[in-house]
């Protein structure tokens, strides 16, 4: 990468900085004072305060195809208003070299963006949204420590996780003998309650002292009990919104097995993985609008800003218009998904033809 195609990738990322900070500080207040009307005993303006700091990555990531197109609009058209496009141009620059200088960033934008998706902006939701379900309720001592835990006399039973809000994972169970002595500990990738509070674990590890010797054996399933029953366990719903990727996926294939209702779930799912590419896509768009070079400098720049505000508007009605018609004619999922970043690449090849 030359210096120039660096100059022109860090007024890019300036720029989005800088509108993703706008943008999200208007839509972090707004949703800190809808939070404030949920203010109850035993959740605080404090609570609301860390729910909405936790899910700011999340909202920045529904936002992220209009963030970027008016931080590449505004980056670009103020390197048109100061000359400095027409004096690359000047300088023997193809067009072609000025739309990659500007593609790579918008690569490395989407590959960033699938990374947050993944380890930020998912986790830190579901974060917020289990630790406001649980004040609100009232039942935060639920999960003191690490997980949901049960004593029986000498045995202790402690699920870390609850998987999709209700699935126990990452399950560990203790036998003590009544001097204290450990004598048996199990370990379980996961388990299916039972209504009469059995438990079926899966992916089981268990050690057990016999004979002053400790043996190890894996199962792939062990039934245990009693313990909790699918009504006694505090179910955490989480909004499939907030869900990783991955966890999407996983989530996908959990209805799928159990015959629930998993089109939702797949819908979303594309829509998470399309969004960083309709992000790139909208960096692309946003290269002829901002450049502008068929335009006058002064007269483009608000022009040009304007114009990239109501594109903006009219991809966010396009697309909600298109994830909701989609299914209802009976089209797939990914395709209702990728149907909006194809349609605004197609618009930016198209633009970008008619500057030659």
């Amino acid at each position: 990468m030359g210096r120039i195609d660096r100059y022109i990738a860090r007024q890019l990322v300036q720029d989005w900085i800088l509108v993703w900070m706008v943008i999200s500080a208007i839509f972090s207040l707004i949703a800190f004072v809808d939070e404030l009307d949920r203010v109850q005993y035993n959740y605080q303006t404090v609570d609301a305060v860390r729910y909405t700091l936790l899910t700011l990555p999340q909202r920045s990531m529904q936002l992220i195809p209009v963030i970027a197109l008016l931080g590449s609009i505004l980056a670009l058209a103020r390197m048109n208003k100061n000359s400095e496009i027409i004096a690359m141009r000047a300088a023997g620059m193809p067009l072609g070299h000025f739309f990659r200088a500007v593609a790579v960033p918008a690569l490395a934008l989407v590959a960033l963006l699938y990374g947050a998706s993944e380890y930020l902006s998912a986790p830190l939701y579901q974060q917020a949204e289990i630790q406001k379900s649980l004040a609100r309720t009232g039942r935060a001592n639920l999960l003191r420590g690490k997980g949901l835990w049960s004593v029986d006399g000498n045995r202790f039973f402690n699920v870390q996780k609850l998987k999709h809000g209700k699935v126990p994972t990452s399950i560990y169970l203790y036998q003590f003998a009544p001097d204290g002595r450990l004598v048996n500990f199990i370990y379980a990738r996961s388990a299916k309650p039972s209504e009469d509070r059995k438990w079926e674990l899966t992916g089981v590890t268990q050690k057990t002292l016999e004979d002053g010797r400790l043996t190890t054996r894996f199962r792939k399933q062990l039934a245990t009990g009693p313990f909790w029953s699918p009504d006694e366990l505090p179910v955490l719903p989480l909004p499939i919104a907030g869900m990783s990727l991955t966890g999407l996926y996983d989530y996908v294939r959990y209805l799928r097995a159990t015959e629930q209702n998993w089109q939702r779930a797949e819908q979303v799912f594309w829509q998470k993985m399309a969004l960083p590419l309709t992000a790139g896509a909208m960096v692309l768009l946003a290269t002829p609008i901002g450049a502008g070079l068929q335009s006058r400098r002064n007269a483009a720049f608000g022009r040009n800003l304007a114009i990239g505000a109501g594109v903006g508007i009219g991809f966010y009605l396009l697309s909600q218009i298109i994830y909701t018609s989609g299914p209802l004619i009976g089209l797939p999922p990914a395709a209702v998904a990728f149907t909006p970043p194809a349609l605004v690449a197609a618009a930016a090849i198209w633009l970008f033809l008619r500057m030659r």
